[in-house]
């Protein structure tokens, strides 16, 4: 498998957002690791959970400040968020991976 890196939020959530799904391993506020199939992709989201508008404004100062980015859980079915300082990776359907290090 290929490796790259992605060094800010901004490539991290362009990244999920052109992929239909992607697999991230994370480290959650309580210390245990998770991975978790998510998307941004709304075509896969269902329409009970999908968002009433989309403010990309308010979107990008959450990542840019907080570095949290909200993503749809594919297989707990939720909205979830990742924290993108505790992100080490993430892996696209077609096996490619990219290591989280921020700058």
């Amino acid at each position: 498998m290929a490796e790259e890196d992605i060094t800010n939020a901004i490539e991290f959530l362009t990244k999920i957002r052109n992929e239909e799904e992607v697999k991230v391993k994370f480290i959650k506020a309580d210390g245990t690791n998770r991975i978790m199939r998510c998307t941004l992709n709304f075509d896969k989201i269902p329409r009970s959970d999908k968002p009433k508008k989309v403010d990309l404004p308010k979107i990008l100062k959450l990542l840019n400040t907080n570095k949290v980015l909200h993503v749809f859980d594919l297989d707990k079915k939720g909205w979830r968020s990742i924290p993108f300082l505790k992100t080490q990776w993430l892996e696209t359907p077609s096996r490619k991976i990219f290591k989280i290090k921020p700058k």
